[in-house]
């Protein structure tokens, strides 16, 4: 059985966060948090409506884990204020291999590295005292932001568990699964992660939901890693959420401004580095399907070398349909039209032009992307060899 242990004294701290045991005059702002829509969808355990009853209950139980040793809750606060910013907690399993760890973080405070900061000061408390040979942090599928948070902290992805846990109306849902062991542990503390603040959506479902019972800046490795650059959520390339990471390119083979193709099996891949940093998408125009990777790159906007089309490879939107016009991503119609400026000469009714009128000029599609010990990978839905 593990060591039951004390809240740090004092408490744990890298100067911008502190951790430390729950207070009653916490519940106010836990209830505030808790009203997140974001956090009630990825915590689907957690009370709706939640109340401060429950923000209550949740700080006796956590006080109580603390006395049983039976898991290790802590409050994220502003080290400086001690405002609270979230929670943060290790829960315990039968033995050293089957322990968790989940966190939220409250919307405010979003955005400012938070729940990487509060992750690492509680993995290196906990391996050290509990001599822990697998931690284990998960995350609903679609949590893209909670498992761009797991990476940066050093864990690492293991793959998609089926029917892990279970939802509001008590339906089997999947889970993503990362863990962290001693040695990544070492390697992530030699290997610190670099790049902009965390995209920190709401908690994983490893996270003790502050009531009755349930992570683009991915990790990067090297000094002077390039940044990736963030996409629309919604905008995610079908069949990545649980892919694994394939490496599809040298970091010493890109530049600031260039467009490359990458095949890998049957895909054609654009990799891209824009003025917002890297993107990996489809190598076809939305239109015609011309490969993008031989257009023109002017900051964010790509274009097609056919038909004039240019799109914004930060949004994944239409900045300019292509001359032989289109329906858009909306489903609206556009006239073809000239570069010159002079008026599009009409087409005579055929099955061609009835073909261009439903042409639909689709938004782009994302592939999450990061760096690692000088690669460029991707989250792909093919099979590595």
């Amino acid at each position: 059985m593990a060591e039951k242990l004390s809240p740090p004294n004092p408490p744990l701290s890298d100067g911008v966060i502190s951790l430390r045991p729950f207070r009653a005059d916490d519940a106010p702002d836990i209830t505030a948090a808790c009203q997140d829509p974001e956090i009630q969808r990825w915590i689907p355990i957690i009370p709706v409506p939640y109340t401060e009853t429950d923000a209550r209950r949740f700080v006796l139980m956590t006080l109580q884990a603390w006395h049983d040793g039976t898991g290790y809750e802590f409050a994220v606060a502003d080290a400086a204020t001690d405002r609270y910013l979230g929670s943060v907690g290790l829960h315990l399993g039968p033995n050293p291999r089957r322990h968790a760890i989940g966190y939220l973080v409250a919307p405010e405070a979003r955005g400012r590295g938070i729940a990487t900061r509060a992750i690492r000061l509680v993995t290196r408390w906990a391996f050290e005292r509990l001599a822990i040979e697998r931690l284990a942090l998960w995350t609903l599928p679609g949590n893209v932001a909670s498992q761009a948070v797991a990476e940066k902290a050093g864990f690492r992805y293991e793959g998609l568990v089926r029917n892990w846990e279970s939802d509001r109306d008590d339906r089997p849902i999947d889970a993503v699964m990362f863990s962290m062991t001693p040695e990544d542990l070492a390697d992530a503390a030699e290997n610190p992660a670099e790049g902009p603040a965390d995209a920190e959506g709401p908690a994983d479902a490893t996270e003790d939901a502050p009531g009755p019972r349930r992570p683009p800046s991915p990790r990067n490795r090297i000094s002077g890693a390039p940044p990736i650059a963030r996409y629309p959520r919604e905008l995610r390339a079908a069949g990545t959420r649980a892919a694994p990471f394939v490496e599809i390119a040298a970091i010493s083979d890109l530049t600031p401004g260039s467009m490359r193709r990458v095949t890998l099996a049957d895909l054609d891949l654009l990799v891209a580095w824009t003025a917002d940093g890297i993107v990996v998408t489809d190598d076809r125009c939305p239109h015609m399907s011309a490969p993008l990777s031989i257009g023109e790159l002017a900051g964010c906007v790509v274009a097609c070398p056919l038909h004039e089309g240019r799109f914004d490879l930060r949004s994944g939107e239409t900045v300019q349909m292509p001359t032989t016009g289109g329906l858009d991503a909306d489903g609206l119609y556009h006239s073809p039209w000239s570069p010159s400026g002079a008026p599009a000469n009409p087409e005579p009714p055929s099955r061609k032009l009835a073909a261009r009128r439903l042409t639909r000029v689709n938004r782009l599609r994302y592939y999450p992307t990061r760096t690692r010990d000088g690669r460029l990978e991707a989250q792909l839905p093919i099979l590595p060899e």
